[in-house]
């Protein structure tokens, strides 16, 4: 690998770190916090400013990112995000007693997984509310994503960085450029998170709930500045545009722009979107009819449903009820859900619509084969036929997902002998969801947890979010043996 142009390239990402920083560290002034809190940031600004500048001056820009840097790259920058972004919230104990806490509880931020281990949040600075959140914004489209959409430059090979980031089977381009497809992606994202905070403040939060909410929806993260999430509001309108923004921010961002700027005809013909609604459809109709019984209230579970089903099923995990006390048929539901995530190239977590579509149909001809053996069989989706290269990627992807799984799901039976909460725990993380059930449900945290299964827990985050292969080829020892820092790639 070129590890000159890998710690060039991770310096500058440092760099637009502290300028993100920056943000946080605005609110506090405004809110007139202490120098405490005030300090906090300045630190974190400082250690990242400084850390950018020397990896730049010892890398260079010269060579090529090739799909082994870029994902290296990927990972590492993630890391390294997750672990500079903690210490603000390390050096708030209250909430964040060690130093595995804050790092899960950034990682939580920047995967947009919403997990959480804080107990007293209103106690929290405006700052660390705002940067808990404002790193689901940043995570939700990509930290990468981001970069590239400021550069003023980005050559061809930066799609590499795009394509090791950006969630989903398959990566295109919805303009010729790479950096102005990055910059229409972010465009879009900031539109609809104004959208989602206009509305909100429609509905009686204030101004900086509403801001809060907006990105935690945008990034399909879910962390509230409020302990009982959005069940504090008590408000079915809320919930109701909340279910509108998330569902919105579960789509595939490049059907919004082919709605807007192409054929919008085009666009809604799309197969895996019909599929993402009528599986959140389907899964809101049977969750109502299972649990309209515990509630008065028809609207009242009629839209907790829809809520709730919306929240899981795109990653989002905001909570209005108590879903942990919901019956088994539908608890099981909501795991179902949590491993399909939303649509490929949106925000949300889990394998993705458009993979589980693929395997499902793949299962399905392979039944009609052996049914009848002459019988020819094409996979399709939206009109075309599936590659078979691509159809091996996603066998292969979900084979591998599996293994990880089991690996976290030991290490976490380790300390819990619960089956459900440990299953949850690891499928909520995993797949970036935050809530999970039982021991780590809806009205509690991860908290109680033991700092090695924090640890395990954070890296099930960092491995999801960025769909495996980073985070494999960053622990893998080859990966090491051919690093060097001359301009060309070793193989």
């Amino acid at each position: 690998m070129n590890g000159s142009i890998i710690k060039y390239t991770i310096g500058k990402l440092l760099q637009v770190l502290a300028m993100l920083m920056s943000l946080p560290l605005l609110v506090g002034l405004i809110y007139k916090e202490g120098f405490t809190d005030i300090r906090n940031f300045i630190i974190p600004i400082a250690i990242s400013l400084i850390l950018g500048m020397i990896l730049v001056r010892r890398g260079s820009s010269q060579g090529h990112i090739f799909t082994k840097e870029a994902m290296f790259i990927t990972a590492t920058c993630w890391i390294v995000f997750s672990v500079i972004g903690s210490i603000p919230l390390y050096l708030t104990p209250s909430n964040y007693p060690s130093v595995i806490d804050a790092f899960f509880e950034m990682a939580s931020g920047f995967t947009t997984c919403g997990a959480s281990v804080a107990h007293d949040l209103e106690l929290l600075p405006h700052s660390v509310l705002f940067w808990r959140s404002f790193s689901h914004f940043i995570g939700g489209m990509g930290i990468l994503v981001f970069t590239l959409a400021i550069l003023p430059k980005s050559n061809k090979e930066s799609s590499n960085l795009m394509q090791a980031e950006v969630p989903g089977p398959t990566f295109g381009k919805i303009t010729p450029k790479l950096s102005q497809t990055a910059r229409v992606l972010y465009l879009m994202y900031i539109a609809l998170t104004i959208v989602t905070m206009i509305f909100l403040l429609f509905g009686g939060m204030d101004l900086f709930d509403a801001i809060i909410h907006a990105m935690g929806t945008a990034g399909t993260g879910g962390f509230s500045n409020r302990g009982s999430s959005i069940g504090y509001y008590d408000s079915r309108y809320i919930e109701i545009i909340l279910s509108i923004a998330m569902l919105a921010f579960g789509v595939n961002f490049n059907i919004f722009y082919f709605a807007l700027f192409r054929s919008a005809k085009q666009a809604f013909k799309s197969e895996e979107l019909w599929w993402y609604l009528g599986i959140v459809g389907v899964s809101a109709l049977l969750i109502y009819f299972n649990v309209r019984s515990m509630y008065h209230d028809e609207i009242y579970s009629g839209v907790s449903s829809i809520f709730t089903v919306s929240s899981i099923i795109t990653t989002t995990g905001y909570v209005s009820v108590d879903f942990g006390s919901w019956p088994l048929f539908s608890r099981n539901i909501l795991i179902l859900l949590m491993f399909i995530g939303g649509s490929a190239g949106s925000t949300a977590g889990g394998l993705k619509v458009s993979r589980c579509v693929v395997v499902f149909k793949s299962a399905i001809n392979q039944v009609r084969k052996a049914i009848n053996p002459l019988r020819v069989n094409v996979n399709k989706m939206d009109g075309k036929k599936v590659d078979r290269d691509v159809e091996d990627s996603i066998n292969k992807y979900i084979l591998v997902y599996i293994l990880l799984f089991v690996v976290f799901m030991l290490i976490i039976t380790l300390e819990t002998n619960n089956f459900e909460s440990a299953f949850s725990a690891v499928a909520t993380t995993y797949n970036n969801v935050g809530p999970g059930l039982i021991d780590f449900g809806p009205i509690t945290t991860f908290e109680s947890m033991s700092k090695l299964s924090k640890l395990v827990l954070t890296f099930a985050m960092l491995f999801g979010r960025l769909e495996l292969y980073p985070m494999i080829l960053l622990f893998a020892p080859t990966t090491y043996k051919n690093l060097t820092s001359k301009n060309h790639r070793l193989l």
